[in-house]
C-alpha cells in the first residue's frame, strides 16, 4: 500500500470512529443535569454568552454545591455559536433544552450538534502532529509517519472526550498547543506566542508545558524568542479573559484562581496527607510542584543533557512537563492523560526516526515500511492510562481510606515512570537532536 493511500485510510477509520464515539457518547447521557461537566458548567456558560443580559457571565455557573466553571472562555464561545446555530435552524429539544437549564434528556440532540462541531478539531490535530514529526525527521519512514497520525486519530484517549467525560474542548486545546511549537520551530516566535496563549485560553493545563518550553529557551538564553513567547503567551491570555473578568470579577476571579487553592484533595499522592496538620498546606501545593517540575525539566534538559529548543527534545521536555499533571494534581480524571501522550507521540517517533541509522529518503517500498524502531514509551502509556481510566473516575474520587490512598499512590508511581522514561530518551535524543530549521532568534 502506498504513503498517501494509507493516510487516507487512516483519516477514513478515523472519521467512522470520531463519528460512533459522538453517536454513542450522546446515548449514553442518562442522568441529568449532573451527567457530565458538558451539561453541569460548559453548556449553561455558553448558554449565558449569546444572553442579552449578560453575555460575560460565564463564571456565575454552580453545580454539585459550590463547584465553579473553572475551564477559560475559548472552547465555551465556540460552544456558545454552535448552540446559537443550533436554535436557529430549529434543531429538535434545543430551545427545550436551554430553557430547563440543560436539564432534560432531550439535550442528547444538541450534545450531537455540538460535539459534531468539536470532532474536527481531532483530525487537525492529527494532522499537525504529521506535519511536526515530518518537520523534525524528514526521513521518517511511512509507517513511522502513519503510526504516529493513526496513535492520534485512532487512539481511543482522545475520543474519551466525546464519550464517557464530554471535555470537547481538549482536542481544540492541543491543535492550539502542538500549532505553537510546530511555528516556534519553523522560526515564528510571535505567531507561536498567538496559537500557545489561545492554548491556556481553552485549558489551563496548557500552561504547565508552556512553561517547561519557556524554561528550555531560558535556559538556552534565547532571550528574544524567550520574551515574544513568554509575554506575547500572557499578553493574549489576558486580553482573552479581560472582558470576563471585568464584567464579573467576584465570580471570575473565584473560579479561575482562588477555588483551585480550597479545593478538596482527592486520588492523588497528597491524600497522603488527609487527616493530618500538613493538609490544609499540601491542598495548595500542587499546581506550584508541577509548574517547579516543568522548569526543572526544561532547564536540566538543557544544561545536563543537551536539549534544544530547535528538535525532538522539546516535545520530550514538554511531555515531562505535561506529565507532572496527572502525576502531581490534587485530583485526577482519566482525561488528564491525553496531553501528555499527544506529546510523547510527537517526541519518540520524531527521535526515533533521527537516531534511525537509515538515512535515505521516504519512500513507499516495503522496506521503507518496516524501518524504525516502534515508539515503544508512548504505546505503553497509552496501554496504561486506558487501565488507570477504568479506576480513576468518580468511584475513586468519592472512596475513602485506603482505596482514595492507593489510587494516589499507583497514579503518582505510574506518572512518575513515564517521566522517567521520556527523561532517559531525552538523554539518547540530545545526541541526535540535529534540527532541520535554524535556531529561533
Amino acid at each position: 500500500m502506498s504513503y498517501r493511500r494509507a493516510i487516507w485510510v487512516v483519516v477514513a477509520l478515523s472519521l467512522l470512529v470520531g463519528v460512533t464515539a459522538v453517536i454513542q457518547g450522546t446515548s449514553g447521557i442518562t442522568a441529568p443535569p449532573g451527567d457530565s461537566d458538558l451539561l453541569s458548567f460548559f453548556f449553561p456558560a455558553a448558554a449565558n454568552i449569546f444572553s442579552a443580559h449578560s453575555p460575560f457571565a460565564i463564571y456565575s455557573v454552580r453545580a454539585f454545591g459550590d463547584y465553579p466553571n473553572i475551564n477559560p472562555p475559548l472552547s465555551i464561545e465556540w460552544m456558545a455559536a454552535l448552540i446559537g446555530t443550533a436554535r436557529n435552524i430549529g434543531l429538535p429539544g434545543a430551545d427545550a433544552c436551554i430553557s430547563s437549564g440543560f436539564s432534560v434528556l432531550d439535550c442528547r440532540a444538541l450534545v450531537a450538534f455540538v460535539g459534531f462541531g468539536f470532532l474536527p478539531f481531532v483530525f487537525v490535530l492529527g494532522a499537525l502532529v504529521l506535519a511536526a514529526v515530518r518537520r523534525l525527521a524528514p526521513n521518517v519512514s511511512p509507517g513511522g509517519a502513519v503510526l504516529a497520525l493513526g496513535l492520534v486519530v485512532l487512539g481511543p484517549l482522545l475520543y474519551l472526550d466525546f464519550t464517557e467525560w464530554r471535555h470537547l474542548e481538549q482536542p481544540l486545546m492541543l491543535c492550539f498547543l502542538v500549532g505553537g511549537v510546530y511555528v516556534l520551530q519553523r522560526g515564528k516566535p510571535a505567531w507561536a506566542a498567538v496559537l500557545l496563549g489561545l492554548a491556556i485560553l481553552t485549558r489551563t493545563t496548557a500552561a504547565i508545558p508552556v512553561i517547561a518550553l519557556l524554561a528550555v529557551l531560558l535556559a538556552e538564553k534565547q532571550w528574544r524568542t524567550m520574551l515574544t513567547v513568554g509575554l506575547g503567551t500572557a499578553l493574549v491570555a489576558v486580553i482573552g479573559l479581560a472582558p470576563f473578568i471585568l464584567a464579573d470579577p467576584s465570580n471570575a476571579l473565584y473560579s479561575l484562581f482562588t477555588w483551585r487553592s480550597g479545593a478538596a484533595i482527592g486520588n492523588s499522592i497528597w491524600s497522603l496527607v488527609l487527616g493530618t496538620p500538613l493538609s490544609s498546606i499540601a491542598a495548595r501545593l500542587d499546581q506550584p510542584a508541577a509548574i517547579a517540575m516543568a522548569l526543572a525539566a526544561g532547564w536540566f534538559g538543557v544544561r545536563r543533557l543537551g536539549v534544544t529548543s530547535r528538535g525532538a527534545g522539546l516535545w520530550g521536555v514538554m511531555a515531562i512537563g505535561a506529565l507532572a499533571v496527572p502525576m502531581l494534581s490534587k485530583l485526577n480524571w482519566p482525561y488528564y492523560s491525553v496531553e501528555p501522550f499527544i506529546l510523547l507521540v510527537v517526541f519518540e517517533i520524531a527521535a526515533l526516526a533521527q537516531s534511525s541509522s537509515a538515512s535515505a529518503p521516504v519512500s513507499d517500498g516495503e522496506a521503507e515500511w518496516r524501518r524504525g524502531p516502534i515508539p515503544l514509551v508512548s504505546i505503553l502509556f497509552l496501554a496504561t492510562a486506558l487501565t488507570l481510566g477504568q479506576f480513576m473516575g468518580n468511584h475513586s474520587v468519592t472512596n475513602g481510606g485506603i482505596v482514595l490512598r492507593l489510587m494516589g499512590i499507583t497514579q503518582f508511581a505510574v506518572m512518575g515512570v513515564f517521566a522517567w522514561g521520556a527523561w532517559r530518551l531525552l538523554g539518547a535524543t540530545a545526541r541526535n537532536d540535529a534540527a532541520p530549521a535554524p535556531a529561533p532568534a
